[in-house]
């Protein structure tokens, strides 16, 4: 087994040879959207001889049967029977927009949201039962809201049109609270979502990886790893990328 030194010297070691062909990655919409797809067009300038087929679907897809070169996933760690690397921490927070806070208030309280109309996944009784904790304190508040919607960016856009205070993963909100068009509500609290996690990228076992998925896992993790950094909000709760047994890159 190598270790992640040996790994990334054996990346490196081939970056001169030019990669070429169709890149198959599977990965879930809201991740696909507004993570992987804003950085597709530089890779694509920077390997002009590679192609990327980009598979939005938040199913299970078995990467062997269904001809996928790579899966991007939250998970804890690789499956079995899969190699990795991690690219980022999936962590979510609690939104609205000023003129939203203007009008109700603001929050001071988890139990001040019961006076709220609030947004949040919908596709379980739990997904209205928001977790909270600050310290040794934990607190669990039921909320209500007349709007509830499974996929991210359609909770965004339901923040952004003051409908109420929405549940949110930073990847989908931090370029709106850059801009100020968000803010985060109860920022002292820690938010307890359902479906958190680290995204992976993911790909079946090989002794020699493809130079053309060696160059996007690198680009990839490397574009997000700059990311991260110059991310001002909340930058404790992004780590830093991991190394996970990557195989030599074969030609």
């Amino acid at each position: 087994m190598m270790n992640s030194a040996q790994a990334i010297m054996s990346v490196s070691g081939n970056f001169n040879r030019e990669p070429q062909g169709i890149v198959r990655v599977s990965v879930p919409k809201a991740v696909g959207r507004f993570v992987v797809h804003p950085h597709i067009p530089a890779f694509l300038a920077l390997y002009p001889k590679v192609d990327v087929n980009l598979r939005l679907d938040d199913r299970y897809v078995d990467l062997i049967d269904e001809e996928v070169d790579l899966a991007i996933r939250i998970t804890d760690q690789p499956p079995p029977g899969l190699m990795g690397r991690r690219l980022l921490n999936i962590w979510h927070m609690l939104c609205a927009t000023p003129e939203y806070l203007a009008e109700h208030g603001t929050p001071q309280h988890p139990h001040d949201l019961k006076n709220h109309s609030c947004i949040y996944l919908g596709e379980e009784p739990r997904d209205s039962r928001w977790k909270f904790n600050r310290g040794s304190k934990i607190i669990t508040v039921n909320v209500y809201g007349r709007y509830a919607a499974n996929h991210t960016g359609v909770r965004l856009d339901a923040v952004l049109r003051h409908i109420g205070i929405g549940s949110l993963p930073y990847f989908t909100a931090k370029h709106a609270l850059q801009q100020g068009r968000l803010v985060q509500v109860l920022p002292d609290w820690n938010f307890k979502a359902n479906y958190t996690g680290e995204l992976w990228i993911l790909y079946p076992p090989t002794r020699h990886l493809p130079a053309k998925l060696s160059v996007f896992i690198e680009f990839l993790a490397e574009r997000l790893r700059q990311e991260n950094i110059s991310d001002n909000e909340r930058a404790d709760k992004i780590h830093d990328t991991t190394h996970y047994e990557l195989p030599e890159i074969g030609e």
